[in-house]
């Protein structure tokens, strides 16, 4: 009998200190997590759509830069991110590559360059231009001065004279839309859906071609002598 009560009292022992152990553990893990303050979720809003800004996206003339035109923001945006993401190829790689920049600013408009490759610059600037691009995706988040945040995002087209002649025309798959054209002059244009829901042609140049047909026929256009400007839904 006094065996089996050593026994217990040692069993007893090696108990406290376990016990002790898990409950200090679990006392301390709740008081880590409750000092944890959650990261808030962005308030999603929508622009109305006679109050969106409009935007542009312009090649250069050698088509190795684009132009952000970002025009009549609403004034109770307070900041703007962009992420601009196409695919290049290098090496006979196809390599995806991109920028983005988030900006603040007191303006109902705003301009960036955006260049389609890398700049060393000491002295004077030697470039890389990113070679083999067709296309990408625009991201733009309009934030407010209460933090709510309205979303945009585009696929575009990156393409030129050859390619137009060589595809009768320009063609943006990811929203079925198809503008057939000629073109009559060696340019860079670039086809995107605007953030008012009508799609946008803009070149490095005049833009001048003939318009044969567009695709779905909701669309229409004012002047057919001119590839640029928009193609506005009926």
């Amino acid at each position: 009998m006094p065996n089996n009560k050593l026994k217990y009292i040692l069993i007893f022992l090696v108990l406290i200190p376990l016990f002790l152990f898990f409950f200090l553990s679990i006392r301390r893990k709740k008081k880590t997590e409750n000092n944890i303050t959650p990261t808030p979720t962005p308030r999603i809003t929508e622009i109305e759509l006679e109050d969106r800004p409009y935007i542009s996206l312009i090649p250069r003339t050698d088509g190795h830069e684009l132009k952000l035109k970002i025009e009549k923001i609403p004034e109770n945006i307070k900041e703007i991110e962009y992420e601009l993401i196409y695919l290049a190829i290098d090496n006979n790689l196809e390599i995806e590559k991109g920028m983005g920049d988030t900006i603040q600013f007191e303006s109902n408009s705003l301009e960036r360059d955006l260049l389609l490759g890398t700049a060393s610059c000491t002295n004077t600037c030697k470039y890389k231009y990113d070679e083999g691009i067709t296309g990408g995706t625009l991201s733009i988040l309009f934030i407010t001065k209460n933090d709510q945040v309205a979303t945009y995002q585009t696929s575009f087209l990156l393409t030129d004279t050859t390619a137009i002649k060589q595809n009768n025309g320009l063609s943006l798959e990811s929203e079925n839309f198809n503008i057939t054209v000629t073109a009559s002059a060696n340019e860079y244009f670039i086809l995107l859906k605007n953030y008012n829901e009508n799609f946008s042609v803009f070149s490095s140049g005049s833009g001048k071609g003939k318009i044969s047909n567009i695709t779905p026929s909701t669309y229409t256009k004012e002047d057919i002598s001119l590839i640029t400007g928009d193609y506005v839904k009926n």
